[in-house]
């Protein structure tokens, strides 16, 4: 029986280009280190950085830590120098962001008719920004971070796709068993979660074009959810 729904966001709740998204947001960001090395050798760091906590994540720690110490070690600075400048680029610059992001049009409707099913509901993007920022996000596909029990940031959770430990501490802190878990996303990578006994809704994917439990656009979805068939 399914107790929680899991929704990513990009591709899901909101529309973006990715590649543009990227290059605007370090266009903002690297600017702020430019006293320390040039904006494309930030880029380098900082990618680089961000493949460590997707691909070798250390156990007992938080995204966040495991990112400051390989950019720490990469760019010879402290833990102490670069935080501030990091914590001022996502309160006061990456709002500027939302203008690349479009709110899909379902998006708060399948989110609140879930909600008002009881289902729990939990974000499954990848943590790879501090909560601050991904609250950000939230509200960019019109909707607000309470509506949501679990926000994945990099300085809560542990691990990032396509660990499996990440679906299982998304489930962990909502609280129920992993097969009693709906992930909806965009992404067919993220299938992997079907390894714990997830459930899955593709979004944008027919059923029978891949191996997911269910598939479609979310008016699908939202009439899954108010059927009570899932």
């Amino acid at each position: 029986m399914i107790q929680a729904i899991l929704f990513d966001i990009n591709g899901t709740l909101t529309n973006v280009d990715s590649i543009e998204f990227m290059r605007n947001y370090l266009g903002i960001l690297a600017p702020r280190f430019v006293h320390f090395f040039s904006s494309e050798k930030f880029s380098k760091y900082y990618l680089r950085s961000m493949e460590t906590i997707k691909n070798h994540p250390k156990h007992g720690q938080t995204n966040m830590q495991t990112f400051y110490d390989d950019f720490s070690k990469a760019t010879g600075q402290s833990y102490q120098t670069l935080r501030p400048i990091f914590e001022a680029f996502y309160e006061s610059d990456f709002p500027a962001l939302r203008c690349l992001v479009r709110a899909v049009p379902q998006g708060v409707k399948v989110v609140e008719t879930a909600i008002q099913q009881g289902f729990l509901t939990a974000v499954a993007s990848d943590p790879l920004m501090p909560l601050v920022a991904m609250q950000e996000q939230v509200r960019w596909s019109g909707l607000i971070p309470d509506h949501f029990k679990v926000i994945p940031a990099l300085d809560n959770f542990h691990y990032c796709k396509p660990q499996l430990e990440f679906f299982r501490e998304i489930a962990e802190g909502l609280g129920v068993k992993t097969e009693n878990c709906l992930l909806v996303s965009e992404h067919s990578e993220d299938l992997i979660c079907r390894e714990l006994g997830m459930k899955t809704f593709l979004v944008g994917i027919n059923k029978s074009e891949t191996l997911t439990d269910y598939g479609g656009q979310l008016e699908e979805l939202l009439r899954l959810i108010k059927s009570g068939t899932l």
